[in-house]
């Protein structure tokens, strides 16, 4: 089976093309001066990254401190809410007291009155005693009997007897009444007396009660406005934090489409230089290797492997380990095909930033839905014939993300990985680097 390559034109390197090497050199001296910026906008791409890596790291540590501080202060209200509730309650509780109090001392205030008047009445009575008595001791010192004695008739005595019976009597009984009303309105006066002391008591005790209420009330709006303080401070840092994001990603974005343009405009000094070896070096070569029915060498210039430092690739396409067609296995290839089950997943081969993800144009330059991702400024690696892509242009990817899955698209005769990767804009062999 023949896969499809990347529609690139092959140069040949054998004997017959020396010729063309130093024109072949040239070019890639200038390819190498054009990717320059390339070089220069992924590094800044890199930092650009890393600042805002560690700007969502930080708005993320500040979004939960500032959901903890978004509990925290739901807390506080409704502590503040209970307080406040309590305080009313207390407050009524107080007016009540109060309003018994004055109750009290109106019933003391009738209570005395009564008293005040049962003592008149029990002092006029000890009054008419002292007047009867007095009256006597004017008469002479008269006795009852005397009295008696000096009645005219029997029957003036027997009025006589009677009237002093009943003196006597009315004054007993008299006495006897007011002593009995001093003494109950003694007791209730004495009873409310002691009632109102008791809610002068509660009275004190609410008060104190709503003093301490009062003082939680306090502290607790201070700790209040504190935390609202802390999430206005915290929401402004998130503000500042978002708008350094929004600035990044446009330094980001223009990057990207710089080093697009770069990269579309090296691509396109490499296909016509291409282009102008493989028409020279067949013009120039016998048809020895049409002869014999097998494509011809090509071979990668002496001057382009090498594995270079820093760039430690991984395998592209897990579980999968049958090339179909290495680099330069054919004229014109210049990548590895990888052929597995249709769908499988395929991981970025190191850490970098991705340039291309084309997902729109299934023929794509005849690499299809593609991938291409920036390394570490010196190399990038380009995953084609997809069937779908994972990723989006200027998203930052590690080592064994996947990126897409193997497809067919493009160029093609079956479903496949075509992995590709550049040194300085100059593909070479993936081969060396796996």
């Amino acid at each position: 089976m023949t896969f499809g390559g990347s529609g690139w034109y092959p140069v040949k390197w054998t004997k017959r093309a020396q010729p063309f090497q130093r024109l072949g050199s040239a070019l890639l001296a200038i390819l190498v001066m054009s990717l320059i910026p390339l070089t220069v906008s992924a590094e800044t791409l890199e930092e650009i990254q890393a600042q805002q890596d560690q700007l969502q790291a930080e708005n993320q540590e500040l979004q939960v401190k500032l959901d903890s501080l978004r509990e925290d202060e739901a807390q506080k209200q409704a502590y503040q809410d209970t307080l406040q509730q309590q305080i009313r309650v207390v407050q009524e509780q107080i007016l009540t007291t109060r309003e018994n109090i004055d109750d009290l001392n109106a019933s003391i205030r009738e209570l005395t009155l009564k008293l005040d008047a049962s003592r008149e009445a029990v002092q006029d009575t000890i009054d008419q005693f002292k007047e009867r008595l007095v009256a006597l001791y004017t008469a002479g010192n008269v006795s009852t009997l005397e009295v008696l004695l000096d009645s005219q008739s029997l029957s003036d005595f027997s009025t006589r007897m009677e009237l002093l019976d009943n003196m006597a009597a009315q004054d007993e009984e008299l006495v006897a009444v007011l002593e009995s009303y001093i003494e109950s309105t003694q007791a209730d006066r004495s009873q409310v007396q002691a009632e109102k002391e008791k809610v002068a008591q509660l009275q004190i005790t609410l008060e104190d009660k709503q003093d301490e209420l009062d003082a939680l009330y306090e502290e607790n709006r201070a700790a209040l406005g504190e935390i609202q303080g802390q999430m206005y401070a915290t929401e402004n840092q998130m503000a500042v934090n978002e708008e350094e994001l929004a600035e990044g990603e446009a330094k980001i974005q223009a990057a990207i489409e710089a080093q697009k343009k770069a990269e579309e405009e090296a691509q396109r000094k490499a296909e016509e230089a291409a282009k102008q070896q493989a028409g020279s070096s067949e013009n120039g070569s016998s048809s020895g290797n049409s002869s014999s029915g097998q494509s011809p060498v090509v071979n990668p210039p002496s001057d382009g492997s090498g594995g270079g430092s820093g760039f430690n690739p991984i395998w592209p396409l897990p579980g999968v380990s049958l090339i179909y067609s290495p680099f330069n296995g054919y004229p014109g290839h210049k990548g590895m095909d990888i052929a597995g089950p249709w769908g499988t997943p395929v991981v970025a081969a190191a850490d970098g930033q991705v340039i291309e993800a084309n997902n729109y144009d299934s023929w794509g330059y005849s690499w299809g839905y593609y991938v291409l991702i920036y390394h570490n400024g010196t190399y990038s690696t380009r995953y084609a014939h997809l069937s779908s892509v994972a990723v989006s242009t200027g998203q930052y990817v590690t080592a064994g993300t996947v990126i897409g899955y193997e497809g067919d698209t493009g160029n093609v005769t079956g479903p496949h990985l075509h992995f590709e990767v550049y040194e300085n804009g100059t593909r070479v062999n993936p081969a060396q680097f796996l």
